[in-house]
């Protein structure tokens, strides 16, 4: 280690890392400083100082409150394992024992996370031999989040339109950023060239939801092209769509992640988006009445592990 890193190792302390955090998280230096029992005044010099080390803004202040920077969507996951440490060394290890403490974890999330990251923590949990069982709800967004307002379930995890990290009942962190990708069977006659918005727009297209066939970001995205989606059929399981596409010559748009996922049990390829969509936050959200809940937390961190391999 050099003599460089030692200095700024020392400038470099726990409330540092808990207030970029709270900011990640939050989006509003004000909310961390309640959060946190600190004042804004505080919360502002913490920041400073984390833009002076890492020389970079980090935060920029938007209508909303704060956007964090591609910087700091980068630190996040390695912060976030570095205050996971420092917890474990002061946590009373007996309070929770994950292959001895026999628990069930409701989890509200949409047919997307329920494939990928739910689907990864059940395999992981059992593989490692955790009595923690997961029920997983087919509730998204507003209907998770209510349903974790009244206790029905202890997480959800998802896409949510409004930050639910505005509110000071809930606990909201981001887990990764997605985007969509276009997938059709191997072999499909728009795959054999570069995709144009015209011939994305015209193909026949499954949809996956559970609500029907209702507008989503990608037809709002394609209106500015002045163009309108070919929905021939919609479906409210990922799998089943994908099922659907491997076999005809119908189009799916579905997150990378899935795509990815199940590209080798279904035989398909996908390839980027001809228009400009965006990309998009996955969230987990925990009700701040769980904030020091030994189970959620235990579970929460295998989430985080999970999303950053």
């Amino acid at each position: 280690m050099t003599d460089i890193s030692k200095t700024e190792l020392r400038h470099l302390d726990a409330t540092l890392l808990m207030v970029f955090l709270g900011i990640m998280r939050h989006g509003q230096a004000t909310a961390v400083a309640r959060d946190m029992g600190l004042t804004q005044p505080a919360v502002s010099h913490a920041l400073k100082r984390l833009r002076a080390l890492y020389d970079d803004p980090l935060f920029l202040r938007r209508a909303h409150g704060l956007e964090p920077t591609a910087r700091a969507r980068e630190l996040e996951p390695n912060v976030q394992r570095i205050l996971d440490l420092m917890s474990d060394t002061i946590t009373d290890r007996t309070t929770f024992d994950p292959s001895e403490t026999v628990a069930e974890l409701k989890i509200g999330a949409f047919d997307f996370e329920v494939s990928t990251i739910i689907a990864d923590l059940i395999i992981t949990l059992r593989s490692g031999g955790s009595k923690t069982n997961i029920h997983a709800y087919p509730l998204a967004n507003h209907e998770g989040l209510d349903a974790l307002k009244s206790g029905q379930i202890d997480m959800a995890v998802g896409y949510f339109d409004f930050p639910p990290k505005t509110s000071t009942d809930f606990i909201a962190e981001r887990l990764f950023t997605e985007h969509y990708v276009v997938a059709a069977r191997t072999g499909h006659p728009l795959l054999r060239a570069e995709i144009t918005a015209s011939d994305y727009a015209n193909a026949g297209h499954v949809l996956i939801s559970p609500y029907g066939s209702k507008p989503t970001i990608t037809d709002h995205a394609l209106r500015r092209y002045r163009l309108q989606r070919n929905v021939v059929a919609a479906v409210p399981s990922l799998v089943a769509a994908l099922a659907i596409v491997a076999a005809s010559d119908l189009l799916v748009t579905l997150p990378s992640r899935a795509a990815e996922r199940y590209v080798h049990h279904f035989d398909f390829a996908h390839r980027p988006l001809p228009i400009e969509v965006g990309n998009f936050d996955l969230h987990v959200v925990r009700h701040a009445r769980d904030r020091k809940n030994s189970i959620h937390t235990w579970v929460l961190k295998r989430l985080r592990e999970l999303v950053t391999k």
